[in-house]
């Protein structure tokens, strides 16, 4: 299964890896991507010209203003049959983008994300009330804001070092 970081268009740059993220600090993303590459999944930095290769595509909403550049090339995407999961600090009203993202990842994704590919790989689904299914969202569910017990376990570096 072949999994991408989106990446925005207005942050691509051909030094992606090693600029935007020491710009932009997303050391909740990275430590998804960790644990997902831990877990022995190869994980690209893909944009809207080449995410159709994918079959599941990782979005980090940092904040509320990170949606609307995201609906704006989501839009625009071009074939392809992928699987949208979207995390972060900015995912806790998903309803305005249930159109746009397939899964929601609610709080602390680290434990979550790879139930969530493993599902997806095998046709299933994980279900957690910390993860919203666009095609069942209910306003009637009960969805809560994933917690973790301690710190990340592993340590990892960002790509500036830190």
């Amino acid at each position: 299964m072949k999994v991408c970081a989106y990446v925005l268009d207005e942050y691509a740059k051909q030094t992606y890896a090693s600029e935007s993220h020491d710009v932009r600090a997303w050391p909740g993303f990275e430590m998804i991507l960790h644990a997902v590459r831990s877990a022995g999944y190869a994980v690209d930095y893909a944009g809207r010209a080449t995410v159709h290769s994918y079959d599941v595509v990782l979005v980090s909403i940092t904040s509320d203003c990170d949606w609307w550049p995201f609906i704006a090339e989501r839009s625009k995407w071009q074939g392809g049959k992928y699987t949208v999961i979207a995390g972060g600090a900015g995912v806790l009203n998903v309803r305005p983008f249930l159109g746009f993202v397939d899964a929601f990842v609610l709080g602390r994704g680290e434990n979550i994300i790879n139930g969530v590919l493993s599902a997806i790989e095998t046709g299933g689904r994980y279900e957690s009330p910390s993860v919203i299914w666009s095609d069942s969202f209910s306003v009637d569910n009960k969805y809560t804001i994933c917690q973790a017990e301690s710190p990340y376990q592993h340590t990892f570096t960002l790509t500036n070092g830190k």
